[in-house]
């Protein structure tokens, strides 16, 4: 693919385009394997659903994940088979890896949606392709049973704070990822959930056209009085130019160590130059323009979504939810909030984290040791202060229960980290390979590469 000066069209289009041919060699593969193991394309009991980019028809070209999920009604030796041929059989296909969790039964969904919030949106953000009507239906139901406002803003606001950190994790040498930053294309969520939730406290109906999802995120913005049209279609540019780099960038590193990432320094830069792109000084211009829009999309995102709890808890929860998200406020200020509220509470963890308010913040990090709320221990184990001896507990407890899996990666990524914590996660035959992955990287190559895993 060669650069191009229309971003919104190209872009655009090259993620649809790149989700419909997903959708066919997915729905493809699925009827053969069908065929093989049930006899008929009919399959009793099981169905396949997108999740991730391909769910929200934002696939990049050049060389995706695979995000597919098997749900499974009830697991049976038959239903394994099925799994385990289909997913070989994808793996033929030209995408860097095939993401399908293990897990899939009802129970098992039921128990991700109960208590995480990455796994849980991941689930509630599925797309159905292909297979049995009745799990459909069932999935339906159950994905309306645990669609929630407050889910919803508990999602948004965790998500944020911890993306904010993350992002800076995600630099390398000073250079940005193209995914992996203050409005790169990871902050494309948070448009799609905005839109989500303030669909859900307006009782409007979803979007179901097939388009990417950030773009009717955009238009709920305009439809809202959010934003202006002028910043809508100019938006809509910066997310097709981002999606286009990125595929290209992706594409280029396909059969290079740099597999998977999309850093955007100067030898990406003189590389993206024989594939049409300008001088590096030039793209990373046009870079820092388009991601800077999409961040002040963002910020718009983020003040909706706290104007909207207001709405529903009130104006003091809102003063208190600022004091508490703030760094800039002094230490015994902050330690007299009420730590009752969840989102106030996540609020404080970040809020003393960001301001380097150690004591206060391992305070606050003992004194919730035997949570089992998911985002309250994730705000600990984010966090740059978080003591060792609170990540083992932590890495070595809870998080290795069903739901929580999520979470042993960002335990991984801490720099306080023990080697110890990284053996006991790294040597559990238990854990899915998608929860030791980032310990093995840990232990091998240190911080930096833990931070680096793809």
């Amino acid at each position: 693919m060669t650069f191009s000066d229309t971003p919104n069209q190209t872009g655009m289009q090259r993620a649809v385009e790149e989700s419909k041919n997903f959708e066919r060699i997915t729905k493809g593969v699925y009827q053969v394997t069908a065929r093989d193991i049930y006899g008929s394309i009919e399959t009793p009991g099981i169905a396949v659903f997108a999740y991730g980019s391909p769910g929200r028809i934002e696939m990049v070209g050049g060389d995706s994940d695979a995000d597919i999920f098997l749900v499974e009604r009830p697991r049976t030796e038959q239903s394994q088979a099925f799994k385990k041929l289909f997913t070989e059989r994808m793996k033929l296909f030209d995408y860097s890896k095939i993401d399908m969790p293990e897990w899939g039964t009802f129970q098992e969904i039921e128990t991700y949606l109960s208590k995480s919030i990455v796994e849980g949106n991941q689930v509630l953000e599925t797309r159905y392709l292909i297979g049995s009507s009745q799990v459909k239906k069932q999935m339906n139901e159950l994905l309306h049973h645990h669609n929630s406002v407050e889910r919803e803003l508990k999602g948004i606001i965790f998500n944020r704070f911890y993306f904010n950190q993350y992002f800076s994790q995600r630099r390398r040498n000073g250079f940005h990822n193209v995914k992996y930053c203050p409005g790169g294309s990871r902050d494309f969520l948070f448009v799609y959930w905005h839109d989500k939730l303030s669909r859900m406290v307006d009782g409007a109906n979803n979007e179901l056209s097939y388009r990417p999802f950030i773009e009717s995120g955009l238009k709920r913005l305009f439809e809202c009085n959010k934003i202006t049209e002028r910043e809508r279609t100019h938006s809509l540019d910066a997310a097709g130019f981002l999606i286009e780099l990125r595929s290209d960038i992706l594409n280029l590193n396909k059969h290079t160590p740099e597999r998977g990432l999309t850093v955007l320094d100067s030898n990406t830069a003189k590389r993206l130059e024989f594939v049409g792109y300008p001088a590096f000084e030039e793209i990373k211009s046009l870079f820092e323009h388009y991601r800077k829009n999409l961040e002040f999309i963002s910020n718009i995102v983020w003040n909706s979504t706290i104007d909207i709890g207001s709405k529903l808890k009130g104006e003091e929860w809102k003063r208190q939810f600022k004091l508490a998200s703030n760094s800039d406020i002094e230490q015994k200020e902050r330690v007299n909030l009420s730590h009752e509220d969840a989102l106030i509470r996540i609020a404080l963890l970040w809020g003393a984290s960001n301001a380097n308010q150690k004591e206060l913040f391992e305070y606050f990090a003992r004194k919730y040791l035997q949570s089992e709320d998911w985002a309250t221990i994730g705000s600990i184990v984010s966090s740059p202060h978080c003591p060792g001896d609170i990540l083992h507990h932590f890495g070595t407890g809870v998080l290795k229960q069903q739901g929580y899996g999520y979470l042993l990666r960002v335990v991984a990524r801490n720099q306080n980290v023990a080697q110890q914590t990284l053996e006991d996660i790294a040597a559990d035959p238990k854990l899915e390979e998608r929860y030791t992955e980032v310990a093995k990287a840990a232990l091998k190559g240190g911080y930096t590469s833990a931070n680096h895993q793809v």
